[in-house]
């Protein structure tokens, strides 16, 4: 069954994800809080399905529906710029990136990268396709050019690749690392299929070595190639066919 155009009813929850206003357990809040009509009657059932192409479903007042095309961005995050649509602070926020190129509402990041950590992050209107790549189960591999501040000696490198390094309690899965062209033992290729909170700068610092620079150049198969900070490029179908298979999910 295709979800843009569905054989029968629809879990509200997940109607709403799909429609991006969030993970399916986020979109929860919303029908519970009473935040959600439908044909202008208030529902807080989390049990509650609807006919998308029938129902007319509400959020706050403005009408919600499921994307006639599912679209999926590259964005080269530049430095200093924090993952959230609205500044933090002083830190420039992504909503201003998104209003420059002329981008819709619906389009919003999926995960997040670190204010001093640069280069690939993902942007769709298909919040299934962002929520199954954020699944911890779909162990998707990120790829980080990373430049430290001393030599990682070839027993850290040992360490960062074999895992088992304790974060929050629990060991790290094994990574893969490569070196890069640079300052012998100061500049690697690291990728993760995990993405605990400023994971890599923390392995570096337990082992005794600072993160200098910090750059995602690969989301599973998508490269950030030569896209300049700042700019968007609109994936093709066989680029979102490939992250649809690697989610799990049909082609589009």
């Amino acid at each position: 069954m295709d979800d843009r155009t569905p054989d029968g009813p629809l879990r509200l929850n997940r109607f709403l994800a799909r429609a991006g206003l969030g993970s399916r357990r986020g979109v929860e809040t919303l029908i519970t809080t009473g935040r959600v009509a439908i044909a202008g009657v208030v529902v807080t059932a989390l049990e509650t399905k609807i006919d998308p192409a029938r129902d007319a479903v509400t959020v706050d007042g403005r009408t919600v529906a499921l994307p006639k095309v599912w679209r999926v961005y590259a964005f080269h995050k530049p430095l200093g710029v924090v993952s959230t649509l609205r500044p933090q602070g002083t830190q420039t926020g992504l909503l201003s990136f998104r209003t420059h190129a002329g981008l819709p509402p619906g389009l919003v990041p999926i995960g997040r990268l670190d204010a001093d950590t640069s280069g690939l992050l993902l942007w769709s209107d298909d919040g299934e396709l962002a929520q199954a790549l954020l699944r911890p189960a779909r162990a998707v591999w990120k790829r980080y050019e990373v430049e430290l501040a001393g030599r990682l000696v070839p027993d850290g490198v040992r360490a960062v690749a074999r895992g088992g390094m304790e974060l929050d309690g629990r060991p790290c899965l094994p990574a893969r690392i490569a070196p890069l062209p640079g300052p012998p033992g100061h500049c690697w290729a690291v990728s993760l299929r995990e993405g605990r909170n400023r994971q890599i700068r923390r392995m570096f610092a337990a082992l005794g070595v600072e993160v200098k620079r910090l750059h995602r150049t690969d989301v599973g198969p998508q490269r950030l190639g030569r896209l300049p900070p700042g700019l968007f490029r609109r994936l093709t179908t066989l680029e979102i066919t490939a992250l649809r298979a690697l989610a799990g999910l049909p082609p589009p």
